[in-house]
């Protein structure tokens, strides 16, 4: 029997996140377990800052902080959904990497993800980083199709049928 303790649900900080959440929500209760809200912000850019009273390091720190308040914010909207253990994890760095590493070493049983639904160019220049997750990670990958992705496809389901009709 498989049992799940341990649920990692991801996030950008986006409203694309929210379907995710909603569904590690529904998972955490069904199974009782914990949930790991986990974001990674992504590797900041080494460059020359031209002010006497900013080092990249101070930068990077002001970023940080900056990141981890909107993940507390993010975050409180939706402790009320979980009933068990809930915590909050913020690192840097490339997002399927970090996810893929966090899940590894933090024994975490799923990963529940949200997608964007790009495809075209967009997925060619963008990538996905829920392809790379389901590809490498050790544990099992919900990926969800998000809200805002579910809206978009059925507004372009209804006018290619309404293009058909005419």
């Amino acid at each position: 029997m498989v049992t799940v303790k341990n649920i990692m649900v991801t996030t950008d900080l986006s409203v694309a996140s929210y379907s995710a959440m909603e569904y590690a929500a529904w998972l955490a209760k069904k199974e009782k377990a914990g949930i790991i809200l986990f974001y990674s912000v992504d590797n900041l850019p080494t460059v020359a800052y031209h002010t006497v009273d900013l080092t990249f390091d101070k930068f990077r720190e002001e970023i940080l902080a900056f990141e981890r308040k909107r993940l507390k914010e993010f975050a409180a909207q939706f402790k009320p959904l979980f009933t068990g253990p809930f915590k909050t994890v913020i690192t840097e760095g490339n997002a399927a990497q970090s996810i893929v590493q966090y899940a590894n070493q933090n024994s975490v049983d799923m990963i529940v993800m949200s997608t964007h639904g790009r495809t075209g160019i967009q997925h060619v220049l963008l990538g996905s980083v829920a392809e790379r997750v389901v590809r490498t990670a050790h544990c099992p990958v919900l990926t969800v199709k998000s809200t805002e992705a579910v809206q978009k496809d059925s507004a372009a389901k209804k006018a290619r049928k309404s293009s058909r009709k005419q």
